[in-house]
């Protein structure tokens, strides 16, 4: 049986528990204790009731490497997903991909990290909502946001800064931006996944620096995207970056060409903001 203290083991350090808070009062502490270190064998209805307490399946529990596999895969998807549905304003489709994130069996810390990062950015995703937000509101996300801290979120938090950058007063946001070009200042070693990111955080930067009409703000993140590869993942903030160029450079014929082109392109609603 030590082939199911040892699963168990690691699936309560996936979900982040103590040896108390896995037991669940199903069995005592000390002799769940020695269950993980293969001295006790633990009874089938006491480790289904385990289980249950923590919603795992066992057919997830026994299949963990697919799983978690599949789980990882699902994550990024729904994430890159949510990334343009928020964007487009789509309200429908924020609320399906937070009961999709919610469905991820099991809610490890990470995944409850991601749902809240996702509720977050569902409640302040335009400026209507932003502009409701109180003083004491902006600064509970601001606390949130760097409160913990978990394995390979470093992709999600700059997201989260990107979709939440009208949270901070443009010095705070500037602060954020510097130090983020700083730490990935040589393009060549950014992975993919985070040079996605770092493209959202910097249009969203420079669409709010251009709304404060800090133009003088905007350069050292255009350049960044200009260096960006030229990547179908990255084309719509390259397309982007060439407007807000175009526009703080006064060049207003070739900003109405992008802008018609993002228009025919099926992004209305990204042109209707850029128009205000």
């Amino acid at each position: 049986m030590n082939y199911i203290g040892k699963k168990l083991k690691s699936l309560r350090q996936e979900l982040g528990l103590t040896q108390t808070e896995m037991a669940a009062g199903v069995i005592s502490v000390s002799f769940y204790s020695k269950v993980e270190r293969g001295l006790n064998d633990i009874g089938v209805n006491d480790f289904l009731d385990i289980l249950q307490e923590h919603n795992v399946d066992p057919k997830d529990f026994f299949n963990d490497f697919k799983s978690k596999k599949a789980n990882k895969e699902k994550l990024v998807s729904l994430v890159n997903r949510f990334v343009t549905v928020s964007t487009e304003d789509n309200e429908s489709e924020i609320k399906n991909i937070i009961k999709s994130f919610e469905k991820i069996k099991p809610q490890t810390p990470f995944i409850k990290f991601i749902i809240l990062l996702a509720r977050l950015i569902a409640e302040t995703h335009n400026e209507t909502a932003m502009k409701k937000l109180t003083n004491k509101q902006r600064n509970t996300i601001k606390n949130i946001i760097f409160r913990e801290s978990y394995n390979d979120d470093e992709y999600y938090r700059i997201l989260l800064i990107a979709n939440l950058i009208q949270v901070y007063n443009v010095d705070e946001a500037t602060f954020f931006v510097k130090s983020i070009l700083r730490r990935y200042h040589d393009i060549t070693k950014v992975d993919k996944k985070t040079e996605i990111a770092l493209s959202v955080l910097l249009i969203n930067y420079v669409d709010w620096c251009f709304k404060k009409k800090e133009f003088k703000l905007c350069k050292e993140s255009l350049d960044y995207i200009k260096q960006l590869p030229d990547d179908i993942e990255l084309a719509f903030p390259k397309i982007l970056g060439l407007y807000f160029d175009e526009s703080i450079h006064g060049n207003k014929e070739k900003a109405e060409v992008v802008k018609k082109v993002l228009y025919e392109s099926g992004y209305k609603v990204m042109v209707k903001r850029m128009e205000k």
